[in-house]
């Protein structure tokens, strides 16, 4: 499935192996849970990943200095509510997502693979460009070389 979406020009980004809260590891097993993602994905595609973002925002000075050492731009969101219970149909998603107050120009939007979020991405879309906002190709994003 990875090999599919990686040939349909979607970027495969790092979250990590096993999706642990970086802060609970050692290095070393921050490291491993990077760098073994990074492989695997690798094998796979034949594309070393460009982004990293660590499971619940949860970022380290050991596993910014590997991102950067595996030469990979550090993302987090700027918003995104559809793992929060009250967000969890189309209409309340879509509302919160079109009228947060973190909306603003270069927001990075958090989202889930979900049903609701499935169902309402449509209409968050088309009301960000009735905004006057563009969604961006991650591809333009400038990454470590």
């Amino acid at each position: 499935m990875l090999k599919e979406i990686h040939e349909m020009g979607f970027s495969i980004g790092n979250h990590t192996y096993s999706h642990v809260n970086l802060k609970e590891l050692t290095e070393k097993e921050q490291a491993r849970e990077i760098v073994k993602l990074n492989n695997l994905v690798e094998g796979i595609t034949g594309v070393r990943p460009k982004y990293f973002r660590a499971p619940f925002g949860s970022n380290t000075e050991h596993s910014k200095k590997v991102a950067e050492k595996e030469k990979m731009l550090v993302m987090n969101w700027t918003y995104g509510y559809d793992w929060e219970k009250e967000y969890q149909d189309q209409k309340a998603l879509t509302e919160i997502m079109l009228n947060s107050p973190y909306l603003g120009n270069g927001a990075n939007l958090l989202m889930h693979d979900r049903k609701w979020t499935s169902e309402a991405i449509e209409d968050i879309v088309k009301g960000f460009q009735k905004k006057g906002y563009e969604i961006l190709d991650p591809k333009l994003i400038e990454t470590p070389a």
